[in-house]
């Protein structure tokens, strides 16, 4: 387990630095760049959000959280480079039928990155949500409703 929560306070000063970063990026037309920062935003808000008590599972971050990061920056680099040596013209050779842009969109963004994090919080629901977390939740709605 890493503990997360002395680093919650410049996770957070993260977050709100990279929601201005990748503003100001998609007013420059950097937009590469601003979706590079963009994974790295929602990485920080899952490692947040996969944390319990402050805490976060070393096998959760490093699958599915990290690999689906890799595949989805992957995805935009290797589309980029495609879509600028491909521009205004017909590619040498195609993935499967697709434009090797949208190939790379197709099977690492869209189908590897659902296939990560799908995968990855099924094998590794206890690390995240334990079913003595998942009781003890339920027993706080429990005594909400009740009031």
């Amino acid at each position: 387990m890493i503990e997360i929560s002395k680093h919650k306070t410049g996770i957070m000063i993260a977050i709100a630095l990279l929601w201005l970063a990748i503003m100001f990026l998609g007013w420059t037309n950097n937009f590469v760049v601003g979706m590079v920062l963009g994974v790295v935003l929602m990485f920080l808000h899952a490692v947040l959000g996969a944390s319990h008590e402050g805490k976060l599972s070393t096998k959760f971050l490093v699958y599915p959280l990290l690999a689906w990061a890799v595949l989805w920056i992957s995805s935009f680099l290797l589309g980029n480079h495609y879509a600028v040596k491909f521009a205004g013209q017909v590619p040498s050779f195609t993935v499967t039928g697709l434009h090797p842009s949208f190939a790379t969109t197709f099977y690492l963004y869209w189908f590897g990155g659902m296939l990560t994090m799908s995968l990855g919080l099924y094998l590794l629901r206890k690390e995240w949500l334990s079913d003595e977390t998942w009781e003890k939740f339920q027993a706080e709605v429990k005594l909400l409703e009740e009031e």
